[in-house]
């Protein structure tokens, strides 16, 4: 989206009135939601042991999570911003916010917390990266 299209989405959504405009963000984060099962849907089918069975059962079952256990049959903001995003590292190994971002560096970098600047150097393991387990 080029800065054009940019301001004319920004006029559009001071022009709408307190219902639309929550009624035009419920409807961008429902497609948002569809384009991340795309995303996730991409990413199963990428690995040859995940069958096309397999998929549906995911996506099935991620329905089912949405609609019965969190009781969200249509997504709306309020639901949204109930949830922290997570990238797959975090997810995966567990980690923090703040370790996951420490964790995907790569050279050296210095860390502000509540002023104090931190290094934080991470250190190569034997294939170039840092090592997954420390």
């Amino acid at each position: 989206m080029d800065d054009r299209e940019k301001r004319r989405q920004f006029q559009y959504a001071k022009s709408l009135s307190n219902d639309n405009f929550w009624t035009w963000m419920n409807h961008i984060h429902t497609k948002v939601y569809a384009l991340a099962i795309e995303h996730m849907t991409d990413a199963m089918s990428c690995h040859q042991r995940i069958s096309k069975s397999m998929i549906a059962d995911v996506l099935r079952k991620a329905e089912e999570i949405r609609e019965m256990w969190d009781g969200m049959k249509t997504i709306t903001v309020d639901d949204s911003v109930k949830k922290d995003f997570r990238t797959a590292d975090e997810i995966i190994l567990g980690l923090t916010p703040t370790e996951g971002a420490i964790y995907r560096l790569e050279k050296e970098t210095v860390i502000q917390i509540v002023g104090r600047d931190f290094l934080v150097v991470p250190i190569p393991s034997k294939e170039g990266k840092a090592d997954e387990n420390n």
